[in-house]
């Protein structure tokens, strides 16, 4: 198996981010690990393009969980691509179809009412674009300590939402986290815990990865870290037990 870490960079609300897909191959299969906001679309294919691979090159994509920024382009990239095989968590099966609300529409708009008046235009324009995400359906399902073409293991992480999934790389001890873990400011913390769904679940799936004992983590918020890993994942243990 080989892996390839790529990076969708812009700005938002006045500040540069980034965002890093993760592109598997594994014999001659290339899966997508999270595929960005629908405008990343054509960033994807540029980085794709680094590997000399198109958009039909994909077999599949991989969403590690049910928010705007890891499958706001799925749609556009499943119809450039018809074949493409969508994959995700059992537990998010329904919602990445569209068949039931995302767990983030229902957080945003049960967060209405207790909101400051300040906020709520932007609540509801995020709400908005929540409801606007393309639904695709998904193929197949994915569950705790399934095998993924004999090279990766699925390793169930919930907390930020319940049916976040990650992805271990057994033989490089590499861990492609999703967002159960960002990377900020030299150390691993919680995704955003303001909306995270589940903060002790969290910290639960942390004690998980630590566990497993990886050299490397992609962080989708952050990118690859691999100094000190076990530490760092001490630190954040340590910072939400206290």
């Amino acid at each position: 198996m080989e892996l390839f870490v790529l990076k969708i960079e812009k700005k938002q609300e006045g500040k540069m981010t980034s965002l890093f897909p993760v592109l598997l191959k594994i014999d001659n299969l290339y899966f997508l690990v999270d595929c960005g906001y629908e405008d990343d679309y054509t960033t994807i294919e540029t980085e794709l393009s680094t590997y000399g691979l198109t958009i039909k090159d994909l077999t599949g994509v991989i969403i590690t969980h049910d928010d705007i920024d890891h499958l706001g382009s799925l749609k556009l990239i499943k119809d450039a691509n018809p074949n493409l095989q969508v994959y995700c968590g059992q537990h998010e099966q329904d919602s990445v179809a569209g068949l039931v609300k995302s767990e983030r529409l229902v957080q945003a708009e049960q967060s209405l009412d207790s909101m400051p008046e300040e906020y709520k235009p932007w609540a509801l324009s995020f709400i908005e674009q929540l409801k606007n995400i393309k639904r695709v359906k998904v193929d197949k399902t994915l569950a705790d300590g399934d095998s993924f073409e004999n090279e990766i293991t699925i390793v169930h992480t919930p907390g930020h939402t319940a049916g976040h999934i990650s992805l271990f790389h057994a033989e490089s001890k590499t861990l492609i986290a999703g967002d159960a873990i960002v990377f900020e400011n030299g150390a691993f913390d919680i995704a955003n815990p303001a909306f995270t769904l589940d903060i002790e679940a969290t910290l639960k799936s942390v004690k998980k990865i630590k566990a497993l004992a990886p050299l490397t983590i992609i962080c989708y918020h952050g990118g690859i870290v691999n100094v000190d890993v076990d530490n760092k994942l001490a630190g954040l243990i340590e910072k939400y037990s206290s």
